[in-house]
């Protein structure tokens, strides 16, 4: 019985029917009064999510419950629900929306009007509880009882003072206080290493509305530690706060009928393009604060996800840490617009706030696109019960927009699993939904078991899941449908028969796996291979010739390869993959002589061109090639040669417009064919908000920028504005809501290059400085651990 499983957990039970006496909690006055919200500049840059402190203003008194609703409160509301009683007496393990419910069912049968308090009132009470204990001391549980759900949608905070402020106008997530969520003791093993102390009173945290155990589903896990306090007041009249989308979700075009206007198929076509600008890659924190970046991006950029849109566009997402595993950990993303030749800068993706947000996975699906993600740690632990195998959202749009965030309804027996998902998730012959996961460890079996994989299953689109049953013969399997349609799991790390990769090969979806040895040299450390169904029928297999930690050379070629069979794995013929860089680790990158993929992903877009992402190498590059390439001979180019752009002219320019549903314009394009074949822009864009407000604008020539690229927010106003040259380089400005500058910094390419100075919302001058291709002189950063100026 799950019961019997599931340490802190209980499914209530019937009760009496609820009396007003009985239901009404013990509350407490709060007076008007103003505060300063948030984590002042005194704090290290990991408080990003509190600043700025601003000034907030709580214009009516309030009455907030002395403590959090019990379990015994809960049952006579939801008699059935499963909930966590790690925190009895008090309730935990509900979600965010059942929570507003009670609130709405305990004011009708009470007669009274309760809520949950909004962000800034719980900061409030926090504050002047802490601050004058002699009065408010009666309000208990505050930073030590359950975590607390408010009533706001969570966004950045604005800088402007703020009277009775009420959140986000919009978003996928609800504002969470009073404790820490996500920990990993084996990574960070004292408090010091913790970015921020999650039980001070503007600590914030953040999560999808709907994080609760599924009733009927238990196994599945959600048993969190958050609860709920109540205020009784009404709800203030504020209007909430416009959102600024991020910049892969601004002036995403809709218009599918160039995506499959490619280089012409029958010539060879690869190139080699950088993705991700140093800082933030490969330096320290302080370091990326001085050219301007905001502080959620740090130097550790891992396990990408990888995908083509409809409108053929390439999305990455990739998380950006310190050490892998902290709970500041955020899932950033990068697009490649169908039509340019350079990706965009970085900006915000997923963030599950408070916890580690992991191994991301990127799939398309007809008309969809699908994301993928874990959070390893959540409730302290690797798996269990107290979080969900992993969560997913969707897009019909492109990526300009997304769904809220659904967690894993897994059905039936779940065993052993790592929430990580792998870079494989596919549809079978059957339609099925499979997605790769780590396998993990049997919390009933003492010994650590961590060379294994699975692929979880749906058979109603994601709306269910359930454990296939089998595991695979390594960690980081990859795996694709043969045709016939057996299931082939290629590799895992650490995991090898005479250092080659294992095959792990399933008759039955899945249940079982029996074992061989495949042609690839095994995989280690910092390596993940990919395997792809290509369009024209063949398996694509990419991977590296050596291994790392520890280091085996089964095959006397060096750097990194492509392969391809055209009987379903039975023969290969090898390829060198030319563009790959070297390993960040100098030892490494030694040891390994030549080019490595890191972790890897790929996806075949709707004009034919294959993209692959690579990983911890410097800098971090994407591929993009076609399978007239893969058939020529082997060529090994400079990567200069790989990164040059080979469209000389545009023919047929014309100007593009969408709009609105309500008729508005939304946005317009310029672009023609480019002598390669494939679809270039060639001219001006600009997208505008709903309202006709401005929201990005910039100016293209053969597929490269050139001229001013300026960002608005949703207010409209200028907010970041990069100045191109013809010859890559660019100057990048930023401004502070208020008008201010904020930054400015030189670069080339990818690489910061001249000088920056930065300056604070009051327009002080808070560095000036000079880099050097990517390095500030003096700040060298050495990979391979936590950068020391992290939290300065």
């Amino acid at each position: 019985m799950i019961r019997s499983l599931l340490a802190g957990v209980a499914f209530c039970a019937m009760s009496s029917p609820l009396t007003a006496q009985e239901g009404a909690p013990a509350m407490v006055e709060i007076p008007a009064g103003t505060f300063v919200m948030g984590a002042d500049d005194t704090m290290s840059r990991d408080w990003f999510n509190e600043k700025p402190a601003h000034q907030v203003t709580i214009s009516r008194p309030f009455r907030i419950a002395a403590r959090e609703v019990t379990i015994d409160d809960w049952r006579r509301f939801r008699p059935d629900t499963p909930v966590t009683t790690d925190h009895a007496p008090y309730v935990a393990g509900i979600s965010w929306d059942d929570a507003t419910a009670y609130a709405a069912w305990l004011s009708k049968q009470t007669g009274k009007t309760y809520r949950l308090p909004t962000e800034a009132e719980w900061e409030y009470v926090a504050r002047l509880a802490a601050k004058d204990p002699g009065r408010f001391g009666a309000i208990k549980g505050l930073g030590d009882g359950p975590t607390e759900w408010t009533a706001d949608l969570f966004a950045p905070y604005p800088l402007a003072p703020q009277t009775d402020p009420t959140g986000a106008a919009s978003g996928q997530l609800r504002a969470v206080r009073g404790g820490r969520m996500g920990f990993n003791p084996g990574r960070a093993p004292t408090d010091v290493q913790i970015e921020i102390d999650y039980t001070k009173p503007e600590a914030r945290l953040a999560f999808p509305p709907s994080f609760a155990p599924y009733k009927g589903a238990e196994g599945a896990g959600g048993f969190h530690a958050i609860g709920l306090r109540l205020v009784e007041a009404t709800a203030p009249a504020t209007a909430p706060l416009a959102v600024t989308p991020p910049l892969n979700a601004m002036g995403v075009r809709q218009d599918l009928t160039t995506a499959a206007m490619g280089p012409d198929p029958k010539k060879p076509y690869f190139r080699r393009r950088p993705y991700l600008p140093s800082p933030p890659d490969f330096t320290g924190g302080v370091t990326i604060d001085k050219t301007g970046w905001d502080a959620w991006y740090r130097n550790h950029h891992h396990s990408p996800a990888l995908t083509v849109m409809p409108n053929g566009d390439v999305l990455i997402a990739i998380y950006s840490s310190y050490r892998e595993y902290e709970a500041g950990t955020m899932i950033i993303g990068t697009r490649l617009r169908h039509g340019a030749d350079q990706w965009d800068p970085p900006s915000p993706f997923a963030d599950i706030v408070g916890v580690n947000d992991h191994a991301p996975l990127l799939m398309r699906d007809g008309q969809l696109a699908r994301f993928f993600w874990g959070t390893p740690y959540s409730g302290n632990v690797e798996w269990g019960p107290k979080g969900f195998p992993f969560q997913s959202m969707t897009t019909a749009d492109n990526g300009a927009s997304w769904s809220p965030i659904a967690y894993a309804k897994v059905v039936g027996k779940v065993g052993a699993h790592n929430r990580q998902p792998i870079n494989s998730a596919f549809r079978d012959k059957s339609g099925r939904l499979l997605l790769s996961s780590d396998g993990g460890t049997d919390p009933n079996d003492k010994k650590y078991n961590d060379g294994q994989s699975l692929l979880w299953a749906s058979d109603d689109d994601g709306k269910t899941w359930y454990d296939t049953g089998g595991r695979s013969f390594g960690r980081h399997t990859v795996f694709v449908e043969a045709k016939d349609g057996r299931i082939l799991g290629f590799g895992g790390k650490g995991t090898h028969i005479d250092d080659l990769m294992p095959l792990s090969t399933s008759t039955d979806g899945g249940k079982t796996y029996t074992k061989s040895k495949l042609p690839f040299s095994s995989l280690g450390s910092a390596q993940r291979p990919t395997i792809l169904r290509l369009q024209s029928g063949r398996l694509m297999m990419i991977g590296d010739y050596v291994r790392t930690k520890p280091l085996a050379r089964p095959l006397p070629e060096r750097g990194s390869y492509i392969a391809i069979s055209s009987d379903d794995g039975a023969t290969w013929k090898f390829k060198p993959l030319p563009g790959t860089g070297r390993s960040e680790k100098p030892g490494r990158a030694e040891e390994m002589q030549g080019g490595t993929l890191g972790y890897s992903g790929a996806a075949q877009g709707p004009d034919g061109v294959i993209h692959v992402v690579t990983s911890v190498t410097k800098p971090s590059v994407a591929l993009a090639f076609n399978e007239a390439w893969i058939d020529a001979p082997a060529d090994m180019p400079d990567n200069d040669v790989l990164e040059r752009n080979d469209v000389t002219a545009v023919s047929g320019v014309t100007v593009h417009e969408e709009r609105y549903p309500d008729g508005k314009l939304r946005g317009s394009w310029s672009g023609g064919r480019g002598s390669n074949g494939a679809v270039v822009f060639d001219g001006s864009q600009r997208w505008l908000y709903p309202d006709g407000r401005p929201q990005w604008e910039v100016r293209y020539r053969l597929g490269r920028k050139i001229g001013l690229e300026k960002e608005y927010d949703a207010e409209g106003r200028l907010i970041s504005q990069r100045e191109h040259q013809p010859d890559g380089r660019f100057v990048w400005t930023r401004w502070w809501p208020n008008g201010k500058l904020r930054s400015v910094s030189g670069w080339n390419g990818v690489m910061a290059d001249g000088r920056a100075r930065t300056w604070s919302a009051e327009g002080k001058l808070l560095s000036d400085v000079s880099f050097v291709n990517g390095v500030l002189p003096g700040h060298e950063f050495k990979s391979g651990g936590t950068p020391p100026e992290n939290t300065q």
